[in-house]
């Protein structure tokens, strides 16, 4: 990629029998990672760590005239979220400012290094997903390949069947499985398998937890999101999807998140319960610096244009409870 610009590098924007110059960059900026994410912005640490205190479980009976039995609350695990600083520069020669950008009237190309930014958010969002069962993936950039790791406070991975309950009692997971299949396909038995592994997710200190599951995210375009549509459809009139019997549906309508971004394992599903989303439970977006845009500054030498936006965030999770997930396999 040329850098800067220069009028051999786009030839057409000084050809003067073509009339017309089309910027064709991204769309508006996006923000659709607010609708699975906790979003925290003005961050002013470099590290932000956080970590819980369990509740104490369930009350025992007292007889009479004896000693109430004392619980103490038990610790969490901690999560430190680190702020990442996320550019691009966009550059251009003197003559190219003035004979090419200028002349064309493509000076809102300069936008298109903030768009850089955000779709690189949007990515870097859905990646945690898209690598949901992996505790680390590498990221691809313009400024070289990186190992992200994807661990919860726990050690784990975001989705699995074997996260570590705080009290040390037994694992909890959210790996969705009707009790002999795990990973189901997205069918309407799988909504119930959904369901019910989030109904067998327990707290810190083993109790049942209250997790109504009611979005959907999944791969925009891909066969999971179309089957999803058509299932969501039925339930909406009040069907069982995919049968002949119209009994009312056994599962309530869901909201479906479909994702762009989602690009490499565009079968996986996952559901969560928007109650929960907040500080505590889910995807964390940690935010210390909103998209800047920079600009012009002039190479005093050269005359060169050049144009800057940064951000600067970190993203995460400490306990994934109230989501649920499937590789869309039907492994047993």
């Amino acid at each position: 990629m040329p850098n800067p610009l220069s009028l051999t590098d786009a030839a057409d924007l000084i050809d003067v029998s073509i009339q017309k110059i089309w910027l064709k960059g991204s769309e508006k900026e996006s923000r659709l990672f607010e609708q699975y994410y906790n979003v925290e912005s003005g961050v002013t640490d470099y590290y932000l760590k956080d970590s819980s205190l369990s509740g104490l479980g369930y009350a025992g009976r007292v007889t009479e005239n004896a000693a109430v039995t004392a619980v103490s609350p038990v610790q969490g695990f901690d999560k430190t979220y680190t702020q990442v600083q996320f550019g691009v520069l966009l550059s251009f020669t003197k003559h190219m400012w003035f004979f090419g950008i200028k002349k064309r009237d493509l000076d809102r190309i300069t936008q298109e290094a903030r768009k850089a930014c955000s779709d690189l958010r949007e990515l870097r969002c859905a990646e945690r997903l898209d690598n949901a069962f992996a505790t680390s993936y590498t990221a691809e950039d313009i400024s070289g390949n990186y190992v992200v790791s994807t661990t919860g406070g726990d050690g784990a991975a975001f989705i699995t069947n074997s996260h570590t309950r705080e009290d040390g009692g037994t694992a909890w997971g959210n790996r969705v499985t009707d009790g002999s299949t795990v990973n189901l396909d997205f069918e309407y038995d799988a909504s119930k398998a959904a369901n019910r592994t989030a109904a067998l997710i327990t707290n810190p200190r083993g109790k049942p937890t209250n997790i109504k599951l009611d979005t959907l995210v999944v791969a925009r375009g891909y066969a999971v999101h179309n089957r999803a549509l058509e299932i969501l459809g039925a339930i909406n009139r009040g069907f069982i999807p995919g049968s002949a019997d119209r009994d009312g549906a056994a599962t309530p309508a869901f909201k479906v998140i479909a994702l762009p971004w989602i690009i490499t394992n565009t079968s996986y599903w996952f559901m969560f319960d928007s109650s929960l989303k907040g500080p505590t439970y889910g995807l964390q977006y940690k935010e210390s610096q909103a998209t800047e845009l920079e600009g012009p500054n002039v190479v005093f030498r050269t005359g060169e244009i050049q144009y800057k936006a940064t951000l600067m965030f970190d993203i995460g999770h400490n306990d994934p409870r109230n989501f649920v997930g499937s590789k869309n396999t039907n492994a047993t």
